[in-house]
């Protein structure tokens, strides 16, 4: 139950509290004195988005303040996670606020404990039903009729829908990790095929850096064979001409034969001598080295192409991985390291196809069940309603709930297999219709309060708010509406914004909400009214003064009538 709501420095509304009663709690007042406000303010603690413009102008910040009373039955509307969040919630006071800065930051509080703004419309919102002109609109939305419909059938139904729910959302992520495996499994398989193609081709290459140098070397031989051979050949012949020309070791050993015979003469001359010997046995070897180099040399115009063909494929593997045949073989080893850890990645596509059947079978199997629960649930609905109906002035009227219900699975939503639509059948022999195509303004808001009065003490919503839900209603359905409204007020708390003073002589608590204004200011008041003041707004409602007394007299005996429960 809501206890009170605070209200400071809320645009017209400087300080104001109103304390409620169990049962019919009405604000009344005139056009344009702030009535509105205080359903706005009880948007806002349900998350509504706050605007510039709600802080009063000669305010730094604003505030608004529920306090609940919580009975044991009524933990349950609020989520675990909420509850956890402030660290437990048990029977007692339950206090719900939210402070407006003129900057636009915001902050939530349950109790004590900073909260978000989802927190604290999840915790609210199961504690406030709210009923206004944007709750017409929601009446006409296909899956807030699917909600209403759930919450008729009751608990178990509720609880299963929640349970699709989560089933649903299991079998949706079982579909995307399989997708998610799908296009992961087909990465691997490019790598896999890109690995084992760089890997072969480098192992068939059988690069090593040996190789490669003793290549280079050969090739520059090879390339040069010829000038090598000349220019050898010359050398060889300077050094040693076989008796053909005069060369080098011949000239050195007339030097030595020449020093020979001065042997003894001097040490120098004799240490000269032995110089000249060795260096003409060292030119005979050079000699001998180059015509053996010479014979091993020869111009191979294939064993050259051939060379030439070998470093072109080290050159284009360099190129290709890493700019170098080191780079090339150690891309060679991580290749095949990599190739061996994807190798032994293997997706198990078949367990997950598995898991995605599995759970996809078990949110249709619910989904067909949440279904087939609903249908059963549909009669009686249009019973209740049906008869509230009757009640409220509508004595021809029929709501009739049509659910289509789609099983494929491509069709599921996170409400099941069902789109429920609330059609009316406003007059005898017509077919049913939808209530946005039928129904007038007047009808709307009592089809909404027959829902409500048909819903009244099943949901968890222990207290309801109507903002002026009696809109386009007078004369006879105006005391049939508050009739209405006081049974429904005997098992649920009821918060009503009213211009019917057929509702208000009923309530159990009234206030009065005023504006005054001046030159320089305007300032809404919320006033509890009691005995002369119910009987003097009730007046005002009734399009009299104070001083009619004949009008006066009508609105006492309007009370009075309402108290001893015969208004009528």
């Amino acid at each position: 139950m809501l206890a009170s709501l605070a209200i400071r420095n809320f645009v017209l509304i400087e300080d104001g509290t109103l304390e409620f009663d169990p049962e019919l709690n009405v604000l009344t007042g005139e056009t344009g004195a702030g009535k509105t406000l205080l359903t706005r303010a009880l948007g806002l603690l349900m998350g509504e988005r706050a605007e510039e413009g709600l802080v009063g102008k000669s305010a730094s910040e604003a505030l608004i303040q529920a306090v609940f009373e919580l009975s044991e039955a009524d933990l349950k509307a609020i989520p675990e996670d909420v509850q956890a969040l402030v660290g437990g919630v048990a029977p007692g006071e339950f206090i719900i606020t939210r402070r407006l800065g003129n900057e636009g930051r915001n902050r939530c509080f349950i109790n004590d404990t900073t909260v978000t703004l989802g927190a604290m419309a999840s915790a609210v919102g199961g504690l406030l039903s709210f009923a206004g002109q944007h709750e017409y609109r929601r009446l006409l939305d296909p899956r807030y009729q699917l909600t209403m419909l759930d919450e008729w059938a009751g608990d178990d139904v509720v609880q299963l829908a929640v349970t699709f729910r989560e089933a649903f959302q299991r079998a949706r992520e079982a579909e995307r990790s399989l997708e998610e495996a799908r296009r992961t499994q087909e990465s691997r398989l490019r790598e896999l095929e890109l690995l084992r193609f760089q890997v072969g081709e480098l192992a068939e290459a059988a690069l090593s850096l040996e190789e490669e140098a003793a290549l280079t070397g050969e090739q520059r031989v090879l390339s040069r064979a010829e000038e090598i051979l000349r220019n050898a050949g010359v050398a060889a012949s300077c050094l040693n001409s076989d008796g053909e020309q005069v060369d080098a070791g011949s000239l050195i050993a007339q030097a030595a034969s020449q020093l020979a015979s001065l042997a003894g003469v001097d040490d120098a001359l004799d240490g000269i001598a032995n110089d000249l010997s060795e260096v003409q046995y060292h030119v005979a070897d050079l000699a001998r080295e180059l015509h053996t180099y010479i014979a091993g040399v020869s111009v191979d115009e294939e064993r050259l192409a051939a060379v030439d063909e070998r470093l072109r494929r080290y050159t284009d593997l360099a190129r290709k991985y890493g700019g170098s045949t080191a780079a090339a073989l150690e891309h060679q080893a991580a290749a095949a390291a990599r190739l061996g850890e994807v190798e032994e990645s293997e997706i198990d596509l078949s367990r997950l196809e598995g898991v995605r059947a599995a759970e996809t079978a078990r949110a249709l199997q619910l989904a067909e069940s949440l279904s087939e629960k609903r249908r059963l649930a549909i009669p009686t609905l249009e019973e209740a309603v049906g008869e509230h109906l009757r009640d409220l002035g509508m004595p021809s009227a029929a709501l009739c709930v049509d659910l289509r219900t789609e099983t494929a699975w491509e069709r599921l939503r996170e409400s099941g297999a069902d789109v429920a639509e609330f059609l009316l059948v406003a007059n005898p022999g017509q077919p049913p219709r939808s209530l946005a195509k039928t129904a007038s303004g007047g009808e709307l808001s009592r089809v909404l309060l027959g829902v409500k009065c048909a819903l009244a003490g099943i949901g968890t919503s222990e207290t309801l708010v109507f903002d002026e839900i009696d809109a386009g209603i007078g004369g006879r359905t105006a005391v049939t509406v508050a009739n209405k409204l006081r049974q429904l007020a005997a098992r649920s708390q009821l918060i009503v914004v009213t211009h019917l003073a057929q509702v208000a002589a009923l309530a159990t608590r009234h206030y009065l909400v005023d504006k005054s204004a001046d030159a320089r200011n305007a300032v809404t008041r919320l006033a509890p009214l009691s005995g002369d003041g119910v009987v003097g707004e009730l007046c005002r409602m009734l399009g009299g003064g104070p001083d009619d007394a004949e009008a006066m007299a009508h609105a006492r005996d309007l009370r009075d009538r309402a108290a001893e429960g015969l208004l009528d």
